[in-house]
């Protein structure tokens, strides 16, 4: 049993020490703040402490841990052997930094509880993140730190056991616009064509009268995601746009024989979520009322969800998806540019720090969105799998769980989305290699 020496616990602590050593070394800890005790165990054992002067593993502690409340903390970044680190500490410390101090700061997303300047649509931006600002969005850094870690206790106490983690994926899809022309009412097809028409877009005009005279909407990819997500022995979850239609939220509605059906046939090859509408994160009840549609035609219990726009307010919109009863949220991620929002490629619990209290929903971290580096960056596809290959290699490292967006139209073979649909058909095999 590994025993941890602490001058005094607190709820932060028992959160950060649960993730480190439970969820990602896969190893039991014990806690004491008798040093005589400590002192005496034979075993593994690590003094989280101001005081130097025990035996053990030795990580000075940075007060971040011991606080209560939210401050403008002073946030040292420094790098030893290429790799970013927070909080450092010169000798004895064994790490040469604060790891569960650091660890929290990322995961806990401190900084966005600070006061910022939020973007066009509300959201933190990826610019203002101290993992942007010092280059490590794109590096996993917590995962690293853990393995650090790890190697250090191995080094004095080889006997200890750790579970090792396994390389996962998961390849998820968001149905903002299920098609590209059926499904519309009258009004919404006229004003749709109108628009084609000012705008002389002739290619539009003659596939949406090839569609309505029963061909296949260019934005139907189902049969064919069906055929790919079984080839490859995907874990993927689609997410369904289901809020009433307003300017950001513009999907087939939900009660149209269109969407059931679709619902249907996307639940029988793969697992569903619900992809709460833009105003949801900051309107209480909104995420309740739509998770309740989407069970009401998918004739299941919904637990999974991902933001429109990803789109949400810490604490506010993960208090209302726990209390709509949703146990995952696939969020964590930045619009603006590809990585590791919280600097973790691991599932992980959301700590809502204005309670200061543990929670039971689990955020699984967002590696990358297609429409950041379509939108946001303008790279080139060839680019966009570049850089995509790299992350996967830093994620297969450390053994972590890589997670990708998607959207129905950027998987078909419609204009420009064709390039982008062999991005993603690249990244599936490197993926289906790697795992299978």
């Amino acid at each position: 049993m590994l025993l941890i020496f602490l001058q005094a616990n607190s709820p932060r602590i028992q959160y950060v020490f649960d993730l480190v050593f439970v969820q990602m070394l896969g190893t039991e800890y014990a806690i004491t703040n008798d040093a005589a005790l400590f002192e005496a165990h034979q075993g593994v054992k690590i003094n989280y402490s101001e005081n130097a002067n025990a035996s053990g593993i030795f990580i000075r502690c940075y007060p971040l841990l011991f606080e209560i409340g939210i401050w403008n903390v002073n946030v040292r970044v420094d790098k030893r052997d290429d790799i970013h680190i927070l909080f450092p500490n010169e000798p004895p410390c064994s790490l040469g930094f604060d790891i569960f101090a650091a660890v929290f700061y990322m995961v806990s997303r401190y900084e966005e509880y600070l006061p910022f300047t939020p973007d066009k649509h509300g959201r933190f931006n990826a610019g203002d993140s101290l993992a942007f600002q010092h280059h490590f969005l794109e590096y996993p850094v917590v995962n690293i730190w853990a393995g650090q870690l790890r190697d250090v206790i191995l080094e004095q106490f080889p006997s200890l056991e750790f579970k090792k983690p396994v390389f996962s994926s998961i390849v998820t899809y968001d149905i903002d616009i299920a098609y590209k022309f059926l499904g519309r009412n009258f009004v919404r097809s006229l004003g749709s064509a109108t628009k084609d028409i000012l705008k002389l877009d002739f290619r539009n005009i003659y596939d949406r009268l090839r569609v309505l005279s029963t061909k296949k909407d260019p934005w139907d990819v189902y049969d064919d995601l069906k055929e790919t997500i079984r080839a490859n022995n995907l874990t993927t979850i689609v997410f369904f746009l289901l809020g009433d239609y307003a300017r950001y939220d513009k999907n087939i509605p939900a009660d149209h024989p269109l969407m059931q059906h679709l619902i249907h046939h996307i639940s029988s090859y793969s697992d569903i979520g619900i992809h709460p509408s833009y105003p949801s994160s900051v309107v209480d009840g909104k995420i309740a009322a739509e998770k309740e549609r989407l069970e009401k035609f998918a004739y299941k219990k919904i637990t999974k969800s991902r933001q429109h726009y990803l789109r949400f307010q810490m604490p506010g919109t993960y208090r209302w998806l726990l209390k709509a009863g949703i146990r995952e949220d696939y969020s964590m991620g930045f619009t603006g540019a590809p990585g590791f929002r919280a600097g973790i490629c691991s599932p992980f619990y959301f700590y809502d720090l204005e309670k200061e209290t543990a929670t039971h929903l689990k955020l699984f971290p967002v590696t990358f969105m297609e429409g950041t580096f379509m939108e946001y960056m303008k790279t080139s596809p060839r680019e966009a799998l570049e850089n995509i290959i790299q992350l996967i290699g830093r994620i297969q490292k450390v053994n972590g769980t890589f997670i990708s967006i998607w959207h129905n139209n950027t998987v078909s073979n419609d204009g420009i989305y064709k390039e982008w649909k062999w991005v993603h058909d690249e990244m599936v095999k490197r993926i289906s290699r790697i795992s299978n």
